[in-house]
């Protein structure tokens, strides 16, 4: 995979690649640690990390790898393109979690779900903290279209880009938004969120034929009354 994926990029794109899955993968590490320690995370440490859970930070790594050629990619580390991509990232990964807090919290008994951190350090229930998280992701959607609208072009101006560079961090922010939108749409239409799914996997499924004592007997009645049928 790792040839398949790095073998077309150039060596500062492959660098860039290497270390998003490294952090994902690290990121995996710390949840299980949590995990193990029966430990919620506060805030701004779930935020954060749920970045590299949810491997946005690898998508945005490779979202940049394809703009390299047109794009400095010091610029890629200003503020204004970082809050850029970690507003895209906070409004898809608090999407995630408000859609699978059933599935995680009461079917799975998972510990990292933006609802539960926000219920257990604020002290709210799951209700007003399920609002909270609500408010959060919209405001990270304005803040977003705040910096395309505002930040954007003033860097452009700073920078004095020209066109080329200029289309290409258009063509990222138009990713971005496609990336989004894609995220909100597939939890709305998947149905593994959905409470008749989820009791569905955690309901054994009925045996053919009753068991227990003298059934297997009943079993090879039942089998030579169908093959005369």
């Amino acid at each position: 995979m790792w040839r398949r994926a790095a073998s077309p990029l150039s060596g500062d794109a492959r660098r860039v690649f290497r270390k998003a899955v490294e952090d994902m993968t690290a990121s995996w590490g710390w949840e299980l640690a949590n995990q193990a320690r029966n430990r919620i995370p506060d805030p701004i440490d779930y935020v954060e990390t749920r970045r590299r859970t949810f491997g946005s930070d690898m998508t945005m790594s490779l979202a940049r790898i394809t703009h390299l050629t047109e794009v400095p990619s010091e610029l890629f580390g200003t503020r204004t393109l970082r809050e850029l991509e970690t507003a895209a990232q906070d409004y898809a990964c608090f999407a995630n979690d408000l859609f699978s807090y059933q599935k995680e919290i009461e079917f799975e008994g998972e510990l990292h779900n933006m609802v539960l951190v926000v219920e257990h350090f604020l002290g709210l229930d799951r209700l007003a903290a399920r609002d909270v998280v609500n408010d959060l992701m919209m405001a990270r959607m304005q803040q977003f279209e705040h910096i395309l609208a505002t930040d954007l072009p003033q860097l452009f101006e700073d920078a004095e880009l020209d066109q080329p560079a200029r289309d290409a961090f258009l063509r990222h922010a138009d990713e971005l938004k496609d990336w989004m939108s894609g995220i909100l749409e597939w939890h709305r239409q998947c149905v593994r969120y959905t409470e008749p799914e989820l009791k569905r996997l955690i309901t054994p499924a009925a045996p053919a034929f009753p068991a227990g004592l003298g059934m297997s007997a009943r079993r090879l009645a039942d089998r030579f009354r169908g093959a005369s049928a």
